[in-house]
């Protein structure tokens, strides 16, 4: 429904229906003090809002999907600015009891066919006008064409009515199709962090014959691109995140039903409808809506069993609404979906370089990347065979590889295709920190270090052992320990002796494959472990062909002297 005209009382009839509202001429100024003789001020003035023009004719059984929200619309202050205090709306229908049934707030009294509702008057610091809701629905035998009205007055305790005259609405059945959403939370959806959440959600076929196309509509509210909509159903068409990319996540979603919708039958989806909050986001609005006409067909279309509905023999009833929107009724209800933010900590890797024998730091740790304090944030390091720990961080201690560590999902430690990393045979230190890590810190040890032989990127693991609960694959919970050493008589080490560290790897590494007795992937290549041992590159079969080579070099400065004296020789 579009807003209705500016004037000192919005009215409107949603859906194309004649105006309604009551207009009511101004009063005169309230003395100081009323004697019993003086009439009240006549400020009130009292319109009507209704949505749809009709109410459609029920078929099959009532539900209370059936009701729909109508409202009266009442305004007024009195001169100068001050608010009109003590006002009850008195609603009386019995004008239209014979077509319709009707269903008030709580805080209504209801008497036979009167209800009297308190009316919180608009004091000049908000909107200049208060709603007061209420449902209708038709009763079962109505026919096309049968109508009832509506009648409201208004009392206050220093104001009146500018007329005696009620305000009257219309309530007319008439033969249409209709279908509504019922069963929503009142509120909220809760999503554990990185999870997903079903929203319970049902359609009614509220007119009286067979709908054999039904199309629902759910698409972030106001633009909100948060909650993700993970399904995959061939009746389903997705609007995605980027819609240049039909893999980006998706947040629009328009299914259509053809197996025909019986009068009065409540559905619910079936699998569920399921939501989730992109990347580490916390709060979302999804929109729903349900109509008869065709879906709408952009975006990606699903790919795999269609989303059904199936009917539910048990209703949820809907609470009976308060306006969301002071001058739109029965619009597409709105929901919000909310997680609780939660840590998420990565391993943090380095690599360093350094000459056999010399001494060299590296930083290696912990990061927090998720929305809540990360609680006695640990790592479980590896020093790399053939490397020297000359100070280990005062906060680590060594303890053996324990596959306690191993319990949670992926990451795995093992030789086989798509593990993580080798199963750790180095020294293992365990480093914690009682402090909580605050969300986008990182905790860093130090590890002073000294390789014995020479070392080619030879890798130990940095593994943090806490769940993620945004990454699935848990990629982020290994990173790694570099170390490269050459040979101190040839080589000069780096101007660096350490490096920074770098967080833990988006993807899981890919072992580089090396022939050993098992026919396993290793990382790195070089004596120093078996099977599963992590690289440790370097070995007397390197330190021989550099004996080679310098043997080979001496032979041949020797030839070279030799062919010159024979040439000198000759020229002489």
């Amino acid at each position: 429904m579009t807003p209705a005209p500016p004037g000192r009382l919005r009215r409107a009839a949603v859906g194309g229906g004649t105006a309604l509202a009551v207009l009511l001429t101004g009063g005169a100024a309230a003395a100081p003090a009323l004697a019993d003789t003086t009439p009240l001020p006549a400020v009130i003035e009292v319109g009507t809002l209704r949505s749809p023009d009709t109410l459609p004719r029920p078929a099959g059984a009532l539900t209370e999907a059936h009701f729909l929200t109508y409202q009266f619309v009442v305004g007024g202050q009195l001169p100068g600015g001050a608010p009109v205090t003590g006002a009850e709306i008195t609603i009386d229908v019995s004008g239209a009891e014979r077509v319709a049934e009707f269903r008030f707030r709580p805080e209504c009294r209801v008497t036979g066919a009167r209800a009297v509702c308190p009316v919180a008057m608009p004091d000049g610091n908000g909107d200049p006008e208060t709603h007061v809701p209420f449902h209708i629905r038709p009763r079962l035998g109505t026919a096309a064409g049968d109508q009832g009205v509506v009648k409201a007055t208004v009392t206050a305790g220093n104001a009146r009515m500018v007329e005696d005259t009620p305000t009257e609405m219309p309530v007319v059945i008439a033969d249409r199709d209709s279908v509504a959403i019922g069963g929503l939370p009142d509120d909220i959806v809760d999503v554990p962090p990185g999870g997903r959440a079903t929203v319970p959600l049902e359609v009614t076929n509220t007119g009286a014959r067979t709908l054999d196309r039904v199309t629902l509509n759910v698409d972030g509210f106001d633009g909100d691109a948060t909650v993700v909509l993970p399904g995959d159903h061939d009746n389903c068409w997705y609007l995605t995140k980027d819609p240049k990319d039909p893999k980006s996540a998706r947040i629009a979603m328009a299914c259509e039903f053809t197996a025909g919708l019986r009068p009065g039958v409540t559905y619910r989806p079936s699998p569920g409808l399921a939501v989730s909050l992109a990347g580490l986001a916390e709060h979302g609005r999804l929109q729903f809506s349900v109509s008869t006409r065709p879906a709408t067909r952009k975006g990606v279309r699903g790919g795999s069993a269609p989303l059904g509905l199936v009917p539910t023999t048990t209703p949820t009833p809907p609470r009976v609404p308060m306006p969301a929107d002071h001058y739109t009724l029965n619009h597409p209800p709105v929901i919000s979906v909310r997680s609780r933010p939660a840590a998420d900590g990565a391993a943090i890797g380095t690599s360093v370089r350094t000459a056999v024998g010399r001494e060299v730091t590296a930083r290696v740790g912990v990061a927090n990347k998720g929305g809540a304090p990360l609680t006695a944030p640990a790592a479980l390091v590896e020093v790399p065979r053939g490397v020297e720990v000359v100070r280990p961080d005062p906060r680590c201690r060594p303890e053996p590889w324990s596959d306690r560590w191993n319990d949670a999902p992926p990451p795995t430690f093992g030789n086989r295709p798509g593990d993580a990393a080798p199963v750790p045979t180095g020294a293992v230190y365990r480093c914690a920190d009682p402090a909580d890590l605050a969300p986008g810190k990182q905790l860093l040890f130090s590890f002073a270090l000294k390789p014995q032989r020479a070392l080619n990127g030879a890798r130990g693991v940095v593994f943090e052992p806490s769940l993620s609960p945004y990454d699935p694959a848990q990629r982020a919970k290994v990173a790694f320990l570099t170390v490269t050493a050459t040979a101190a008589a040839t080589t000069s080490p780096s101007p660096s002796a350490s490096a920074s560290p770098s967080p833990g790897g988006t993807a899981t590494p890919t072992p580089s494959a090396s022939s050993t007795g098992a026919g396993n992937p290793t990382y790195g290549t070089g004596t120093g472990g078996g099977s599963g041992a992590l690289a440790s590159t370097g070995s007397t079969g390197t330190l021989a062909l550099a004996g080679a080579a310098a043997a080979l070099a001496a032979a041949g400065a020797l030839l070279f002297a030799s062919a010159r004296r024979r040439a000198t020789r000759q020229r002489h």
